[in-house]
């Protein structure tokens, strides 16, 4: 075997005689999971293959070196685990004899997915295949390598959500791929955060594609659903699926981003739907957007937005005025028609005459308001200056729209007992009396905001707070959910108010624990607030000091609050037995089915696999 000076983890330059990666801390000779490939091996005389990254019931991915262009790479190995295995201590793959029928189909499917990708590598925003052959019974993708880190990390950094502003700049392209990869007949299925990419340049791409068995429960492959993401129809394999399940994905992930929380699972939506629409947790969404996401998010498919272009149409539609709409400079940068625009064009020229007329009734009604408020202002001053009295001065002066009380319940003048929307970044304002100056505050809404911002804002300096915690299930964990004095009810500086405080939900979600050594996982728990005992368990298909397994299956509920416990199995390997040479069975492929497949992929010729049963 060829000898590289290069580390297995992140594939940049090793020093010789290094023993640990500077750059990636992967360690030289480090075990690895005996299902897949070993690091080191080279496939296609091209590629070297790394460290592996991810998998799933379909396929894992692998980092990967190219020698001829000098560059990283990704490979994608189709392995769906339910139908077959890898021999030991080669990288050959042994399909199951009574799994063969299901293991050619999802064969063919998985190339023709990737064959219809590679045709789309002209769109900037998806990282589609470069290269694709046959080797040790199955087959494998190459992707180009992308520097930059996937929608979680990239929300973890940004105080975990972004402004609809931010969203706005950040996705279109996003949809406009979306849209034309569902032009191309392709649904992904699995649109979540970990699927968006975010590279080193600010821009996003689409990555995760699969075979639709792969992200569907009850099929012959291990389903891959991102709980909160996934839609109803797709925990249900004789459901119909199509361009409105990846709308209820787009839908979840920007619930996600704007909310700081991700939706409920559907599943538990169908029992009992409590999923608080985006602007009830974040006051700064805009209320035409928040009702187009719970649209897309809607449980029954045929209800839902049926397509990205529908939901792109409604997302940036700004709400009418009158008979008037609003343009909005920020669709241009989308290449999907909004309806109903030409309609409006081909009538503006006949509508220009006829609104003369109500715009100078308008201005006429304007002006006869503005002249008879400025007399009733006058009047109210002669009043005012005549009942004062020599205590007049201390009185403070109102500084904003809200309503300013003093402390008999009267307001302080005619004008501030006016209802004022609430603002954007909540106010308060307040009267004295002149007997003993007392400052009065106005309660503002605070449930659904998080404890942590509104206990030290200077807003409520003047409130005394007194958090009680418990589990929640409607609420995020930090949030508040009950707040004793009610909103636009006074109080004094110093009144106590009693608030409720969400710990999360009852039911937490287990992790996935792979290929996370049991420091990294028990970060995880500890982070989520589940309780864990740790085990050991000997095993050799796990690398050692790594979870191996866990009491209840990732994606299953355990009860926080009632201090239920995961059992957590660290994996330690027995000692190596030695090694013998085994008969293999005969290939899968008779030749080489992707021999000149090579980029560019032939856009009139089809991949022909022959297998032998």
């Amino acid at each position: 075997m060829e000898r590289f000076n290069i580390c297995y983890g992140c594939m940049n330059p090793l020093d010789d005689g290094a023993e640990i990666c500077p750059d990636c801390g992967y360690r030289v000779g480090a075990p690895h999971l005996p299902s897949y490939l070993a690091p080191g091996i080279t496939l296609n005389d091209r590629y070297l293959v790394g460290k592996l990254k991810s998998y799933n019931g379909e396929s894992a991915n692998y980092i990967a070196f190219d020698k001829i262009t000098e560059s990283k790479v990704i490979i994608k190995e189709y392995m769906p685990d339910t139908l077959c295995t890898r021999e030991k201590g080669t990288s050959v793959i042994k399909v199951n004899p009574d799994s063969m029928p299901q293991y050619k189909t999802f064969l063919s499917e998985f190339v023709e997915l990737n064959k219809v990708l590679s045709k789309m590598r002209t769109l900037n925003h998806i990282n589609a295949a470069i290269d694709m052959f046959g080797d040790n019974n199955t087959a494998y993708v190459v992707f180009s390598w992308m520097d930059g880190m996937t929608m979680s990390e990239y929300l973890r950094m940004n105080a975990g959500e972004l402004s609809w502003e931010e969203v706005k700049k950040l996705f279109p392209p996003i949809f406009t791929t979306l849209s034309l990869v569902h032009n191309a007949g392709l649904i992904h299925r699995g649109i979540s955060p970990e699927n968006i990419t975010v590279t080193d340049k600010g821009e996003l791409k689409l990555t995760g594609f699969c075979i639709a068995d792969a992200r569907t429960a009850n099929t012959d492959l291990a389903s891959e659903l991102y709980n909160g993401y996934a839609a109803p129809e797709q925990y249900n394999s004789s459901n119909w699926q199509g361009t409105w399940t990846d709308v209820y994905g787009i839908s979840a992930l920007l619930y996600r981003i704007l909310t700081g929380v991700v939706p409920t699972e559907a599943t538990s939506r169908l029992s009992s739907d409590n999923l608080i629409e985006p602007a009830g947790l974040n006051r700064n969404i805009p209320a035409n957007v928040s009702k187009v996401i719970m649209n897309g998010l809607n449980l029954n498919g045929e209800m839902r937005i049926q397509t990205i272009t529908e939901l792109v149409t409604q997302l940036f539609e700004e709400p009418e005025y009158g008979s008037k709409r609003l343009s909005s400079s920020s669709t241009q940068t989308i290449s999907i028609p909004r309806q109903g625009t030409a309609v409006r064009t081909n009538h503006q020229g006949s509508r220009r005459k006829s609104s003369a007329e109500p715009i100078s009734r308008h201005r006429l009604f304007v002006l006869i308001m503005a002249v008879i408020l400025i007399v009733g202002l006058f009047f109210l001053v002669m009043i005012m200056i005549l009942s004062l009295d020599d205590h007049s001065g201390s009185f403070d002066t109102p500084d904003s729209g809200l309503a300013s009380f003093t402390e008999t319940g009267e307001t302080a003048s005619e004008i501030t007992t006016m209802s004022a929307p609430e603002p954007m970044v909540e106010t308060t304002t307040a009267a004295t009396t002149p007997a003993d100056n007392g400052i009065v505050y106005v309660m503002n809404d605070i449930t659904g905001r998080s404890y942590d911002i509104v206990s030290k804002s200077d807003t409520y300096s003047s409130l005394v707070f007194k958090p009680e915690y418990e589990y929640n299930d409607e609420f995020g964990k930090g949030l508040i959910f009950y707040q004793s004095i009610p909103k636009t009810e006074t109080y004094k500086d110093g009144t106590e108010i009693l608030v409720k405080v969400s710990l999360g939900p009852k039911y937490i979600e287990i992790p996935d624990y792979l290929t996370l050594s049991k420091k990294d996982y028990f970060a995880k728990l500890n982070e989520l607030g589940i309780k864990y005992e740790e085990q050991e368990l000997e095993t050799e298909d796990t690398l050692e000091g790594y979870v191996a397994n866990t009491s209840k299956e990732p994606g299953e509920k355990i009860d926080v609050e009632a201090g239920e416990t995961l059992i957590v199995y660290v994996a330690k390997n027995p000692p190596k037995p030695e090694t013998t040479e085994t008969e293999t069975e005969p290939p899968i492929f008779e030749e080489d089915p992707f021999e000149g497949f090579i980029t560019p992929f032939p856009e009139d010729e089809d991949i022909i696999i022959t297998i032998y049963d």
